[in-house]
């Protein structure tokens, strides 16, 4: 199955589809792009196979694959060297949310030259993002960040010692090539984690304050889709049927999450940037606990929430077990102690969870107190 559709971005979704991506780029008038991807990637045949899909197609390309895990500032600065040397015109992110929110933030240090820290949305950065942007194309490798088709990337700011959010509606890639078979040979505990990020995006922007009808109508289908297939997925990577819907729901959840997210990304950020949890491990962790902590002032949507993942109990408590349940199913810790978090990092961790700017549009205000017994609770 192959189709196109645009909401907004361009959307080429379905097996097979990174064959067309020539034919994209050239309508879009490109003629030498830069891709920017991780070395993790290109210890893979993918990067070559997509040279030389754009190769036939009279494309000049260079690769830049310095990306790390948990991207930095200094990672984008050295990535804007090579679109500027390759004399670029426009970019291609290959990947997971490292590699696609990387390529974002070289689309913005193209032409604004602003410490990083400057753009970002907690101190209305995209007030300062008016140059023209280089196109991007976006073809994820995993089911997890939706950054295809995100307004938004994800950076660590090493002079700020943290991580911030860089937010523009001119961040959304032009076209996102979603391409199931890419997600086919992800290791099983890198499955799991990101098919995490995408319920917890999915579950917070559901949950999020706010009137948004539209995101809450996909945000419910994806936490039914992710629920039922992120556990197949898990357990056969080439089950076809579990990886597509997988991939839509991850799609899907960076949709709805235009609404807002909550307190589950603000207490996940400084888990990756102080402790180095994964970003969907650390939502894995700390998604019940935020549920049963919202669950004190919307309990009817949380009862939602446990409908929409098959579960009997639909009170809070059972939303939050069922999330637990599915942490454990899928082979993934439930605990911060188990994954090296000790008690000592807590008021580090609540400092940041606290300046980052996700839990505004949570269900419920949070303070210092809340985040510290959340991390708490989750210990």
């Amino acid at each position: 199955m192959k189709t196109r559709f645009n909401f907004p971005t361009r959307i080429l979704f379905g097996q097979g589809v990174l064959d067309d991506v020539a034919e994209e780029l050239l309508l879009l008038g490109a003629k030498r792009p830069l891709v920017v991807t991780d070395q993790g990637l290109m210890n893979t045949e993918l990067p070559e196979r997509l040279i030389n899909i754009l190769r036939v197609a009279g494309l000049e390309t260079a690769v830049f694959s310095r990306i790390e895990p948990n991207p930095t500032d200094a990672h984008i600065d050295a990535g804007a060297k090579a679109f500027s040397e390759h004399k670029a015109d426009i970019i291609i992110g290959l990947g997971g949310g490292s590699p696609l929110d990387a390529a974002k933030a070289i689309q913005i240090r193209i032409h604004h030259h602003l410490p990083m820290e400057e753009y970002d949305d907690l101190a209305d950065g995209d007030a300062k993002i008016l140059a023209a942007l280089p196109p991007m194309v976006a073809i994820p490798t995993t089911a997890g960040t939706g950054s295809e088709v995100s307004r938004s990337a994800v950076i660590t700011v090493a002079a700020a010692d943290r991580k911030v959010v860089l937010f523009s509606p001119r961040l959304m890639p032009a076209v996102a090539v979603c391409d199931p078979e890419l997600t086919y040979g992800l290791p099983t505990r890198i499955t799991a984690e990101t098919g995490m990020d995408v319920l917890s995006h999915n579950i917070e922007a559901y949950l999020a304050s706010g009137y948004h009808p539209m995101a809450d109508g996909i945000a419910v289908r994806a936490i039914r889709m992710a629920a039922v297939h992120l556990p197949k997925a898990v357990e056969n990577g080439k089950n076809q049927t579990a990886r597509q819907e997988m991939l839509m729901a991850s799609t899907m959840g960076a949709v709805a999450f235009q609404k807002g997210l909550g307190v589950v990304h603000s207490l996940a950020h400084p888990l990756s940037s102080v402790a180095g949890l994964s970003h969907g491990l650390a939502n894995a962790i700390m998604l019940p606990h935020a549920v049963r902590f919202n669950g004190k002032s919307i309990p009817g949507r949380v009862a939602l929430v446990a409908n929409a993942m098959g579960g009997r109990d639909t009170t809070v408590d059972g939303a939050a077990k069922a999330l637990t349940d599915l942490v454990k199913k899928i082979g993934l810790p439930t605990k911060l102690s188990e994954v090296g978090v000790e008690q000592k990092q807590i008021p580090t961790l609540v400092k940041k969870a606290m300046e980052d700017g996700c839990h505004a549009s949570n269900a419920r205000e949070c303070n210092p107190d809340d985040m510290e017994a959340l991390f708490k609770a989750a210990m």
